[in-house]
């Protein structure tokens, strides 16, 4: 199955009702509308989009293969609840694989790949200023994927679209206060990306750790 990074997935240009669906259902667990362990009834997400329980059922495959749901036995298709051991785990993997990243992408900017990381940086900007949480969680995820995508690795990419479905999930449930926390939260990614831009890739790398670590522990 194809793998879709969470920006693409949710602000993407959709090509099937399966996958529109899952951008629907995605966006109510961004937004809190749909909390850690709630259970997703197949008949009721069709009644509500008035569409048949085919594409539903396709939706939740698609959303089941990035971890923000899961399949219990006698319990149904639910909300992932994730425990604190768990997402640690998740965030120290993403610590790990971003420093990856970073390495195999430092040979491989230049001026044209800095504007479009400044262009995605003035983006995620725009919305911490309009106080749009969602957008601003997927203009910030904008801004680290690109890494991955200058570092052109695929494995890279995909693991981290994964893993980061996860995290970010978990994070929405934590953000009540979004502009304090966010702004904290921005200043590191405006380090991380003036870091990259003046090549000094183990202070972007620090940057990224501490937001990370922002966004989950508090």
């Amino acid at each position: 199955m194809e793998s879709f990074g969470l920006y693409t997935l949710i602000d993407g240009n959709k090509n099937s009702l399966p996958e529109q669906i899952a951008n629907h259902i995605l966006k109510k667990i961004f937004t809190g509308d749909l909390s850690q362990g709630t259970r997703l009834i197949e008949s009721e997400i069709a009644r509500e989009l008035n569409v048949s329980n085919i594409p539903v059922r396709e939706a939740f495959y698609i959303l089941q293969s990035t971890g923000v749901i899961e399949r219990l036995p006698r319990k149904g298709v639910r909300v992932k609840s994730i425990s604190s051991k768990e997402i640690g785990d998740y965030m120290n993997a993403l610590i790990e694989l971003f420093r990856l990243g970073v390495n195999y992408s430092a040979l491989k900017w230049d001026e044209e790949k800095y504007n479009q990381l400044r262009q995605y940086l003035k983006e995620a900007s725009l919305k911490l200023e309009e106080n749009d949480v969602l957008e601003y969680i997927l203009k910030a995820d904008q801004v680290c994927r690109y890494i991955f995508i200058v570092a052109g690795n695929q494995a890279f990419l995909r693991f981290y679209s994964e893993v980061t479905y996860i995290t970010n999930a978990y994070c929405q449930t934590r953000w009540n206060d979004f502009e304090k926390k966010m702004k904290n939260y921005h200043s590191y990614i405006e380090g991380m990306v003036n870091a990259i831009i003046h090549s000094d890739f183990e202070k972007a790398k620090s940057q990224f750790e501490l937001q990370a670590k922002l966004a989950i522990f508090d």
